[in-house]
């Protein structure tokens, strides 16, 4: 198996981890209330996720931790995390996936405001296309949305501002090291949700095998996103990401029979083609760069 095989298989591996990791935790929300949610399953990420970073060698001095691009990385992953569960209470697991999908989109308009990054009329067309499939999918003064339609952009608010100080940490700091400290964080912001939600109560065994597997997805997830990430031509591997938004309409039309609406298609449509034109244009250009490089003669 080549190395873009192995890279597709994990993106595969990853995206599916974080839908079922997604499905789980709207499972939960039947039982229990937000912030113990959010404790209960960052808690025991945080365990596999450490036990994971001292299997592969990757600890690091803790005062790393409190670096200011680290602490607004790990504040902002935990803000998107409350989110992202809140809207999972009130919103499709579709709608959800879909919206969260743009951040790449979001990422892409940030650095060039952010890092001043040249980005072409193509991508911003594209960026702005994505952002129009979100608001056709949450439309804020839809009646059954509600307050979920403000969190859900509020959550993509905070995953942008997560990958975007990601790109500003230093490149020695390993990825499952970060992971572990995100959900550390993440654990305690359960505690931050708490005065704002209902008492918490002792998970039935029901709840506590949909918290420890949407733990174990979350694990898996992140370790494989890694592997794929380092494996593998990007712009071969990337597209496959996309993969969690047809299985979060179907995992939400089997188990919740929510079924998108023709507007929301549209919207899902209008995010899923923007995302894979942006990653159509980095293929060719990858391509095409390849190939001026591997067609230069000796004497240049």
């Amino acid at each position: 198996m080549n190395d873009n095989a192995r890279g597709i298989l994990s993106v595969l591996t990853a995206s599916t981890a974080f839908v079922i990791n997604d499905a789980m935790v709207k499972l939960a929300s039947a039982e229990l209330p937000s912030g113990e949610i959010i404790f209960i399953r960052g808690a025991l990420a945080t365990v596999m996720l450490s036990i994971g970073v001292l299997l592969v060698g990757a600890s690091r001095p803790l005062t790393l931790l409190t670096a200011p691009m680290m602490l607004v990385r790990l504040g902002s992953s935990a803000a998107a995390t409350v989110f992202i569960v809140i809207c999972l209470r009130q919103l499709p697991l579709a709608t959800v996936n879909t919206v969260l999908q743009v951040t790449p989109l979001a990422v892409t308009a940030g650095a060039a405001l952010v890092f001043r990054e040249r980005v072409s009329l193509q991508r911003w067309a594209a960026a702005l296309t994505g952002f129009l499939g979100v608001a056709l999918i949450v439309r804020p003064d839809a009646a059954s949305f509600g307050a979920g339609a403000y969190f859900v952009l509020i959550a993509l608010m905070f995953t942008t501002i997560r990958d975007l100080t990601t790109r500003g940490l230093a490149s020695d700091i390993p990825s499952i090291f970060v992971a572990a400290a995100s959900a550390a964080a993440i654990s305690g912001a359960g505690f931050a949700v708490a005065p704002f939600d209902d008492a918490w109560r002792w998970p039935s065994e029901r709840a506590w095998i949909w918290l420890t597997l949407a733990a174990g997805c979350l694990f898996i997830a992140t370790t494989f996103m890694i592997v794929a990430l380092r494996t593998g031509e990007v712009s071969v591997v990337a597209p496959f990401r996309y993969v969690p938004v047809p299985l979060s309409i179907l995992l939400g039309w089997w188990w919740w029979n929510e079924v998108p609406d023709r507007i929301a298609c549209l919207g899902i449509v209008l995010v899923l083609a923007a995302g894979l034109y942006v990653l159509t244009r980095e293929r060719l250009s990858f391509t095409s760069a390849k190939t001026t490089i591997v067609d230069r003669s000796p004497a240049e």
